[in-house]
């Protein structure tokens, strides 16, 4: 007598035929949660911030200060990285993708009612373009000769490389040696003094600024009241700056005459509050002629006497930072390695700062690579590059020495989507065109278990928003004209499941754990409402017999009664959506008029109050399929055995379910009495 059990629950596996599954494999598995064995549903997803942002979110970032919680959120793809300094109370970040690199902390970038991040500084700090004028005077000591630099400290003790030196001055030892015209800190805002289209190229112009001191190609600034062309009255990024001239160059398609007026000011500010100014001179020992520091004075102070002896001077410390730069302005991918040296790349070229300087970026370190780079991530003391070719590895715990690291793998494994890279505990996960790459202890395409080139294809890999989480990758993806998520999973039997889900944005929070995704504008946890279960649907292999049967009896064993800290978190999703749909009544902002401000933001008849959730779980449809036809559809209320129709024989059979109850097995048998022998 035939029968057949399902005891265990996975997901899909693409690259294999419906009648090849394994027993407990699927040909649909969407919505399930399956990491069990069993077949659930998954929870709903939690809202937990609506930010103020005109486009979808494309990144977001969770903040945390003192128990008050904040999110940071872009219409552009942003990578950010906490601060690796010791005692970061401030919650200070950096982060790039938004124009130049930039830092910020909680107060600055949640102050106000948003967007979010609302301040900003430039990362870095701009060194000084002229050296100190030095003359020495007065004193009966010993002749001596010196050199004279000076820096830039921010209030965050953030220093900036040395302006350049003095000419060597030769003076009394005991003397009063006098230092002026040393540079104001750099301006955060100007005047324009002229523009003029199509120069130099067609759709561009030249804009004349009153300055161009601490400008530079890709950052971006804001005109304001410019007269005649006022097309310029905007944020641009800066194509061209010219120091000689004080001219930037922008991109405009503009038919407008500049007649007069207008100013600038940065997007990300230059740090110059509180700025001082460190002085260091050169003191010559048998070792040889080094810079030691000799005072701080305020930045706006542009002169200083020193008379400070050498004895005295020689205690100080050397000059640290001769060789640190800002980072370049089109940098992007800023991570965070184990030894406190902060990463990122531009265009074909792999950059670093000094360990726990993140404002520091000595050229020297910089690497190139012969293919361009796409993406960058970070497992321990190893940054692995993925590109348009060849994916790289650089492993080492000092800057100076990574070089002689870098290591090319052997194969062209090229990264499709950068949204889609993933960082697990055993290596660095991405998206290529034979499937996810993943690079570790041993490097491999992980998923050549599940998908053929041509399945992996079909998922459209190049749209890929990925994330990891508890080792599992969660990815978003558009193909056919629509929207999904899918999970896959390589250490438990759930393998490849889909979610009906259209996200723009997904993101792990490091500090908690959990997984938070974007959807139409606001920020949800992912599985974060227990009390709402999604509906999942399930379809089994194609179960071959011979010779054909009839199946006349079933059971299915699942769990109808919900668990009671399920229930109450229901009850409260169910009151909160009440709540939240009679305060929009109330306040007159259902927009569900045709004439609406916000015409087309939703379907005819639609509007913006919730979707109320149900208070009880108890749906279960059971499908049978046989030869491809439907052949009977039951809504199952308990785990009580139940008739199946007679009336034809088959070969092949299907289940489908289909609900959100939890179901631990599934039994299919000739008779009544064969489903106990099975």
């Amino acid at each position: 007598m035939s029968a057949f059990r399902i005891t265990g629950f996975s997901g899909l596996v693409p690259r294999l035929a419906k009648q090849l599954l394994g027993a407990s494999q699927a040909q649909v598995a969407t919505n399930c949660n399956l990491t069990s064995g069993d077949l659930r549903p998954r929870n709903g997803p939690l809202l937990v911030f609506a930010p103020v942002i005109a486009n979808d979110i494309v990144s977001m970032f969770r903040m945390e200060k003192g128990g008050n919680e904040k999110w940071l959120a872009w219409d552009k793809d942003v990578d950010v990285a906490r601060s690796p300094v010791v005692g970061n109370t401030s919650r200070r970040f950096y982060y790039t993708g938004d124009g130049e690199p930039r830092a910020s902390e909680y107060d600055m970038a949640t102050a106000g009612a948003g967007p979010y991040p609302s301040g900003c500084y430039v990362l870095g700090v701009a060194q000084p373009l002229n050296p100190p004028v030095v003359m020495a005077a007065g004193g009966a000591g010993p002749t001596v000769t010196r050199s004279y630099v000076y820096t830039f400290v921010t209030q965050w003790g953030e220093e900036s490389a040395p302006s350049p030196a003095s000419p060597v001055t030769t003076g009394k030892d005991d003397g009063t040696w006098a230092l002026s015209g040393m540079d104001a800190a750099p301006p955060n805002t100007g005047a324009i003094t002229g523009a003029v289209k199509d120069i130099p190229f067609g759709g561009q112009v030249e804009i004349t600024l009153d300055t161009v001191y601490g400008l530079r190609a890709h950052e971006k600034i804001r005109f304001t009241s410019v007269e005649g062309m006022t097309d310029l009255n905007g944020e641009f990024a800066l194509v061209h700056v010219d120091p000689a001239t004080s001219k930037v160059v922008i991109s405009l398609s503009t038919t407008q005459v500049y007649t007069t007026g207008g100013a600038w000011v940065r997007a990300a500010r230059h740090n110059t509050s509180g700025m001082t100014r460190r002085i260091y001179r050169t003191l010559t020992t048998s070792g040889g002629t080094t810079y030691h520091y000799v005072v701080t004075i305020p930045a706006i102070t542009a002169s200083y006497e020193d008379s400070t002896h050498d004895e005295e001077v020689a205690l100080g410390e050397m000059l640290p930072s001769t060789n640190w730069s800002m980072p370049p302005a089109d940098m992007k991918g800023i991570t965070i390695l184990a030894n406190g040296v902060a990463a990122g790349f531009a265009g074909n070229e792999i950059l670093f700062s000094e360990p726990f300087k993140p404002y520091a970026w000595p050229t020297a370190y910089r690497q190139t690579y012969d293919q361009d780079i796409v993406a960058i991530a970070v497992t321990g003391t190893t940054l692995v590059g993925m590109t348009e070719g060849n994916p790289f590895t650089i492993t080492g715990v000092d800057p100076v020495t990574m070089g002689g690291g870098m290591e090319k793998l052997g194969v062209a494994w090229p990264c499709m989507a950068k949204r889609g890279v993933a960082s697990f505990a055993f290596g660095i996960g991405y998206p290529a065109p034979q499937g996810m790459v993943m690079i570790g202890a041993n490097s491999d395409i992980v998923t050549k278990d599940l998908f053929t080139q041509r399945e992996w294809a079909e998922l459209n890999p190049a749209t890929f928003i990925g994330t990891s989480a508890d080792n599992r990758y969660y990815a978003g993806y558009t193909a056919n004209d629509s929207s999904l998520m899918f999970v896959i999973d390589k250490a438990e039997s759930a393998s490849f499941i889909k979610v009906n889900q259209n996200i723009t944005a997904i993101w792990a929070d490091p500090a908690t754990g959990k997984l938070y995704v974007a959807v139409d504008r606001k920020i949800y946890e992912w599985e974060g409402d227990a009390g709402t279960k999604l509906t999942y649907e399930w379809k089994s292999r194609k179960f071959i017999t011979a010779p054909p049967v009839n199946y006349g009896a079933a059971k299915i064993d699942a769990d109808f009664d919900m668990p009671e800290m399920e229930a109450a978190s229901a009850q409260s999703s169910y009151d909160a959506a009440i709540a939240a749909n009679q305060a929009l009544i109330t306040n007159g902002m259902m927009n569900d008029g045709l004439a609406d401000s916000c015409l087309a933001e939703y379907e005819i008849g639609g509007d913006a109050m919730q979707d109320i959730p149900p208070l009880a779980i108890d749906s279960l449809q059971f499908q049978l399929w046989a030869d491809g036809a439907l052949k009977f559809t039951r809504q199952v209320r308990n785990s009580r055995a139940f008739r199946l129709p007679a009336g034809y024989k088959s070969d092949n059979v299907e289940i489908v379910l289909s609900g959100n109850v939890k179901v631990t097995g599934v039994v299919l048998a000739e008779t009544m009495d064969g489903l106990k022998q099975a």
